[in-house]
């Protein structure tokens, strides 16, 4: 199977990379100079607000929104004197380990959608290509290295490296095979950071940046660079130029394996995957069979239904929903994993009866799961034909970098209609006239409302300000859109 990744680095404020096994989108990854990756950062900052209630603490690093740092998070190098005195192994309350401006080393462990700040750890891990190192914790070997006898291999080696007091490890899946040499020099590499973190802390302000992750180029060669991967194209010059260094460094034997794309057509557009990245934007992906799949993203959680559409795959209602869902197991894993989507995740599948169809389908999907980095946690389909799951959340959702929320709906892709968002207004004009004291009403509405206003309700309108002896302007403004504008109610000016 022909594996390759494509780096798309022309355009200087978009880096886009893709994986393509034999034609088909495998992986896709982006970042934008207007959407910071900060999952790794590491920051000097100080606790803003202890909060008992939530065992936890908001703490301020110089971001915008003060990030969340549960007690759990907190290394016992930072209680404060007296914590240490709860039972071996017990945690003590955050408010007897911590104090408001207390300073501290943390981590950005994950960023969260919508208003809630990023979630910290006190616990750091420096990651390379076959090592994670962790100041502070203890590690060991990557659960995906299901072979005892290649485990053990690595534990000897480890054993016989000098690692400073209280720092730990883990091997990476990416290790297996790999010699001592090969993890010794990734291991001094990860040491010389550490110690250049321990230098920078001292020395550095309160609210600056400790560590830098790595962008999003060097980072998916790092974490996603597999022998399996036979290219690495790159379509920009200076972007090849580093990546051939970075892969001379941390992986030699495949530094000849990064090439210059150097075809006048975009690196995208030859390999015919555009169409693939624009589907990861769509809220249907239709399947092979005729039917398809609805994601649909909200604030609790991650509804997907499956339809079967005009699928007809089977000679029973029976045998269509079983491959049906069977298809869907299979995309749906797919989906998550290209929109890196995180969270609780509900589907939906058709109705089967056939119990033997049931625990098929769960297997499709947590086979396909298994290709993925990031943690999932399923449930069984419930009698309702319900599969619950949960993501773990590595990054920003692919949707969220690259799309922002609509200003007219606000993201709930709903606006009022013109009826509905006249009517409002009229209602709002009659209870502000019925305070005697105003005598003129301004309004700067949408063009279609104050049309509506103008010429349906003109008659209603001269008669409320014949009334109440008010004067009533409504103007359109073609920059409000429906579901916006606002009224102004003036009061008579007291006479001098």
């Amino acid at each position: 199977m022909t594996t390759k990744m494509l780096i798309n680095a022309v355009e200087e404020e978009e880096l886009r990379i893709a994986i393509i096994k034999e034609g088909f989108l495998d992986g896709f990854y982006i970042e934008t100079t207007g959407s910071e990756q900060k999952v790794g950062n590491i920051y000097k900052g100080v606790v803003e607000r202890v909060e008992p209630s939530l065992q936890a603490c908001f703490f301020n690093y110089g971001s915008d929104k003060n990030g969340f740092l549960s007690i759990h998070d907190v290394h016992p190098e930072y209680y404060l004197p007296g914590a240490e005195s709860v039972k071996e192994g017990q945690i003590p309350p955050i408010e007897k380990a911590l104090k408001k401006g207390q300073e501290l080393l943390v981590q950005i462990t994950k960023e969260m959608p919508g208003h809630k700040g990023a979630q910290l750890t006190t616990y750091l891990s420096l990651a390379s290509r076959y090592l994670i190192l962790m100041p502070g914790s203890r590690g060991g070997i990557s659960k995906k290295i299901e072979d005892e006898e290649e485990r053990k291999r690595l534990k000897e080696i480890m054993v016989n490296f000098k690692l400073p007091n209280g720092v730990g490890y883990i091997v990476r899946t990416a290790a297996l095979k790999q010699n001592k040499n090969e993890l010794s020099l990734d291991l001094n590499r990860l040491l010389r950071v550490w110690k250049n973190i321990k230098k920078n802390v001292k020395e550095a302000p309160v609210f600056s940046v400790i560590h830098q992750e790595q962008d999003v180029c060097f980072r998916t060669l790092r974490d996603y660079f597999t022998s399996e991967i036979t290219e690495v194209l790159v379509d920009n010059k200076e972007t090849f130029t580093k990546v051939k260094e970075y892969m001379r460094i941390v992986s030699p034997r495949h530094k000849d394996d990064v090439k210059l794309y150097k075809e006048k057509r975009p690196i995208f557009a030859h390999y015919e995957i555009e169409k693939q990245i624009d589907a990861i934007y769509q809220s249907k992906v239709p399947l092979k069979s005729g039917g398809s799949i609805v994601i649909d993203p909200t604030e609790a959680l991650i509804a997907i239904d499956v339809n079967s559409g005009r699928g007809r795959s089977g000679k029973t209602i029976e045998t269509t929903a079983f491959k049906t869902n069977l298809e869907a197991a299979h995309e749906i894993a797919r989906q998550l994993r290209l929109r890196d989507m995180g969270g609780l995740v509900v589907i939906d599948f058709i109705d089967m009866r056939d119990k033997k169809h049931i625990r098929e389908v769960e297997k499709a999907f947590r086979d396909q799961a298994k290709n993925d980095k990031a943690k999932i946690s399923t449930s069984t389909i419930s009698k309702f034909g319900l599969l619950e799951l949960s993501r773990q959340r590595l990054r920003a959702s692919i949707e969220s970098v690259s799309y922002e929320t609509c200003r007219c709906c606000q993201g709930r892709g709903l606006i009022p209609s013109v009826e509905t968002a006249s009517l409002s207004f009229l209602r709002q004009i009659r209870m502000g006239i019925s305070n005697k004291s105003i005598t003129k009403i301004k309004g700067a509405l949408p063009i279609e409302v104050t049309t509506y206003l103008q010429n349906k309700k003109r008659q209603e309108l001269a008669k409320l300000e014949s009334r109440y002896k008010v004067n009533i302007s409504l103007e359109g403004d073609p920059s409000i859109h429906l579901g916006g504008g606002s009224l102004e109610f003036l009061k008579e000016e007291p006479q001098a």
